[in-house]
This record gives C-alpha cells, structure tokens and sequence, in this order.
C-alpha cells in the first residue's frame, strides 16, 4: 500500500513540476530581435525628458516612453562622469576600474605623454589624408555586449558602432566590431580606422559624396517653435553663454554659411544639425550592412555627440540646448519610423541612455544664491610643489594633473626610499586647505579598502592602479573646473550621475520602475535577453524588464 502511495505521489510531483516548467517560456521558444539599437544622447541629464515633454512630438521619446519600458533612477556608479568611460561602461557592464577608460585621456608614467582613450599611433586612417583615423579600442580592457555576441554566433552576428565623436564611436562597437564610424571635421566626411580594414565599405564612400556637412550648414539656425514656447530655457543672449567664434553674441539665429569659414565644417557638431547627420548615417549603416536581414541578432550602436557640443557651449539653461533637443526628438522619430518600415518594432530592440549628465552653469547658479563655484588648480598644484619641495627636498615633486587628479613623481619618491603613501598624505591633506576641494583621496586608500557609499566607493570604481593618480580630488557641489559660460561634468553628484533609460520595441511592455539601478547594467541585461555570455569584466546584475509572451 506504502509503495503504491508513493508511486503516485511521485507521479503527481511530476505532473506538477513539468506544469510550472512549461508556464514558464524557455529561452529556446524566444525568437530574439534581429537588431539591438543602443542610443547614447551625450550629455542628456535626466529632467530634460520632462522638462521639454511637452513640446516634444508624439513620435520621439513620448513614443520611447509611452511604448516601452522607462527606469527613472538610473545612475552611474563611478567618478570621473566623462564620454569615454560612459561610453566604455555602458558596453562593458564593468567600471573604469576594470575596463581601464578611465578618462577621456589620462597621464601615461611610462611615456610621460597623456593617453587618448582611443588613440593608436600604429593605425592609419580611411577616408581622409590625416591623423583622425589613428584609432583604436585597445585601451579598453574588457569585452563589450557587441564583443560576446560576435562570439556566440561565431561571428556571424554584426556590430556597428557611429557618432561624431570617435571615442563615442569605438568604444561601444568593442574590440570585435565589423567597424566604427566618426566625423572628420577637416574633410566634413565620416572616417574609420586601419584596425577595422584596408578601406571603407562603399556604401559609406557613397554616403560621404552627398556632402550632407555642407548642405547643413548652407541653412541659419533658427529656434525650430516660436520663441515664446521657449520658457524652460533662460532669456536669449545671456551671459552664461559663449558665443560661435565669429559671432559678435550668442543669440539665434545662427549665421551658419558666415561662420563656416572661421569654424569649418566642425561647427556642425555644435548644432543640433549634428544629430541630423548621425541618423543619415544610421540608416545608411543599416541598409549599406544589411543590418537585422537574417536570424542572427546585430547591434548597431549610435551616439549623439551634438547635445555634448552644445551644452558645453550655451549651457545646460540656454535656448539653444532646448532647441537641440526638439529637433533631436523630431530625428529620432523620424528614425523610429525608417525602423517600422525596414524591420518593424517586434524586431528591434532599443535602448537609450546617457554617457552623463552636466551641471547647471555655476555663474547662473551663483547669481540665484545656489552655492557653486569655479576652481583653477594653477596656483594650488605650483604651491602643493613648494610644499611637497620643503618638506622633502629639491625635486619635481608633480608630474602632472588632469581630470582632478595629481599625478607624484613615484620614481623619485622610490629613490628617496620614502613611503608611497605618506607623499600621498601630505599632498591630500595640503590640498584640502583649497577652496572648493570637498576630498582629496589617496590612491593608496583606494587600493587598500573597500568601499560600498558615497564619493570614495565612487572614485573606487573609477580608479585604475596603472592609470590614475596618486590623489584623487572632489570638488564641492557644483564647483567645476571650466570657464564661466557653457556647462561640464565629471563628477559624482546627480546631475552628472542620473541619466535617462528607457527600452523599446521587441517584446519589451510599457511602463516604469523607480528601482535605483546603474548603467553599468545595461550590458549584462542585453546578454541575459539574448542568452549569451556576460562582458568578461561586467557587474553582471540583470534588470527586470516585462516581456510579452
């Protein structure tokens, strides 16, 4: 009787089990998209979306938004907040600790030259008689999404990464891109790198002979609405702006065809006609490579350098960034729609994001009693020398600063048979006596602990021991190392940290979490969908995202 119970009681938790298996759709049964967009809008603080909702068109981000699936407190986790390590980390899944950018470029001990992210003397351009192709992603040190999808499907899947910048380019399309596209300003066409192959495809050979950049920049730059729908931006012509180089003010509209010959065909990257050319190119790329045509998934990754351009220029308060990004929305819908036509929403995956926000420019802040301020390491790094000089003797104490980082001669330090950190001490603690210096953190702490809150977990993440400096400094709210027009970033604080997330299309269902997650997940999220490996470096936490069956 005991083991004619259990024969049935065994076949019922059979039953039982098999039933929740099969409620549940195995990744086997999911057909993933044919094309992964990954949109990076450079310098798009969060409350931009909102702050222009209401003069955006119904095809742009409110589709993005009211259609797909928004993450309202999305963060980067790390310090400094710049476009190569936003670009890097978004790919990646991993922190500048572990992928290595940790800076647009940073000071090289062995060669005594600063690094570029991205530079690669060893390489040759294509498409233009200069040294803009001289690019590659080996600074980077860890595998991208696009890098372990081209793995998976041994190498059958395609990646694509553009933008106007070439960092903003090549470091999303990871070290296993098909190839990487960037404006050359000197010849206003897109360029590539010798490391992707011997010459560019012809479809971008024939893109550059529209001579899109001039015809552009034949046109003003007029407000795209009335003036008088403007009222999220400050007054026209304000002083927290910095007029184009020929222009008398900084004040619509914007003599394009005058400005030309005293800015060349770079200025376009300072307009929102920037962000026309990256989606011109876009489509090219996916009809030129065929991208989403058959069953392996391909990824194109576009970034938008214009806003960066722009806000750097008039502000993240100016008229000009507001007009950027109506007509940004007003390209993105427009993009939105080609991708309905060629491919169709249930086969496209996007997700849009930010390489990091900016802060507000501190003069206005100022003006309105908002604590902020702008600090000019000059003096302080040429007395921090003096000090270091009389405390231990004659010596080049310094061997650089950049990117709030000082740099000590450990070379000499080692001669003296001094300690590391001691140095290190006696320059942190000489710079906290700065105005505006909130922290300086030495890179020995960072080594030695580990950090979970707050600016040091910050700066943490951010640090690599072969890469960055000795003492790590964090300026006060608001404090920037800048002029007093235009807008930066690069720190901790929300306003460089908190950038938009929003997914659409494939199977993604609208909505919205208010979850604190970072953007390093972004990566690992992708690979999870796709049903691959994770990036060799990344954090590899999943985000949950509602899917349709």
């Amino acid at each position: 009787m005991f083991y004619i119970l259990s024969i049935k009681i065994n076949n019922m938790l059979r039953i039982l089990f098999l039933s929740i298996v099969l409620s549940f759709p195995l990744f086997s049964q999911t057909v993933p998209p044919k094309l992964v967009i990954g949109i990076v809008v450079d310098q798009m603080r969060f409350d931009f979306i909102n702050r222009y909702w209401d003069e955006f068109s119904e095809g742009g981000f409110k589709r993005l938004i009211n259609n797909g699936y928004q993450f309202t407190n999305t963060h980067f986790n790390y310090i400094p907040t710049y476009t190569g390590p936003g670009h890097a980390s978004i790919y990646t899944g991993a922190t500048p600790s572990s992928h290595g950018v940790i800076a647009n470029s940073w000071f090289d001990r062995n060669s005594h030259t600063y690094q570029y992210c991205v530079g690669d003397s060893s390489r040759q351009t294509l498409g233009a008689n200069n040294a803009s192709g001289k690019m590659s992603p080996s600074q980077m040190l860890n595998t991208t999404f696009g890098d372990e999808l081209r793995l998976f499907t041994m190498n059958k899947s395609k990646v694509i990464g553009i933008g106007l910048k070439d960092r903003s380019a090549i470091l999303p399309a990871g070290h296993m891109g098909n190839f990487a596209f960037w404006f050359d300003s000197e010849t206003g066409d897109f360029v590539s790198s010798s490391y992707y192959a011997n010459r560019l495809p012809k479809w971008l050979r024939q893109f550059n002979n529209k001579d899109l950049c001039e015809a552009y920049l034949s046109q003003d730059w007029n407000l795209l609405l009335n003036s008088k729908i403007y009222d999220e931006s400050l007054v026209d012509n304000s002083v927290y702006e910095e007029a184009f180089s020929g222009e008398k003010y900084p004040k619509f509209p914007h003599r394009l065809p005058d400005l030309l010959s005293e800015n060349g065909l770079g200025l376009i990257k300072a307009t929102p006609f920037g962000s026309s050319l990256t989606i011109d190119l876009a489509i090219a790329a996916i009809e030129g490579e065929d991208l989403g045509s058959d069953e392996y998934t391909d990824l194109l990754a576009v970034s938008f350098s214009s806003p960066d351009y722009v806000g750097h220029q008039f502000g993240a308060d100016s008229k000009e960034i507001q007009d950027t990004y109506l007509r940004l929305d007003r390209d993105l819908s427009y993009f939105l729609s080609f991708l309905d036509q060629k491919l169709g929403s249930e086969d496209i995956l996007v997700f849009l994001t930010s390489d990091h926000g900016a802060v507000r420019t501190p003069s206005y802040l100022n003006d309105v009693q908002v604590p902020s301020g702008y600090f000019d390491a000059l003096d302080p790094i040429a007395q921090l020398k003096v000090f270091l000089k009389n405390i231990y003797g004659p010596g080049e104490w310094v061997k650089s600063y950049g990117n709030a980082q000082i740099y000590l001669n450990k070379d000499l330090i080692f001669e003296k048979y001094l300690s590391l950190h001691e140095v290190q001490q006696q320059a942190a603690d000489f710079m906290l006596r700065i105005k505006g210096v909130k922290k300086a953190v030495c890179g020995r702490i960072l080594e030695r602990s580990e950090f979970q809150y707050g600016d040091l977990a910050s700066l943490q993440k951010g640090y690599n021991p072969k890469r960055s400096g000795d003492v790590l400094l964090v300026l006060d709210p608001a404090w920037v190392e800048y002029s007093r027009t235009g807008t930066t970033h690069g720190s901790g604080y929300a306003y460089d940290q908190h950038v938009p997330l929003i997914w659409f299309g494939w199977k993604i269902k609208a909505g919205r979490s208010n979850e604190k997650v970072a953007v390093t997940d972004i990566a690992s999220t992708l690979s999870n969908l796709m049903g691959i490996s994770f990036p060799n470096g990344s954090e590899a936490k999943v985000l949950h995202l509602p899917l349709t069956e």
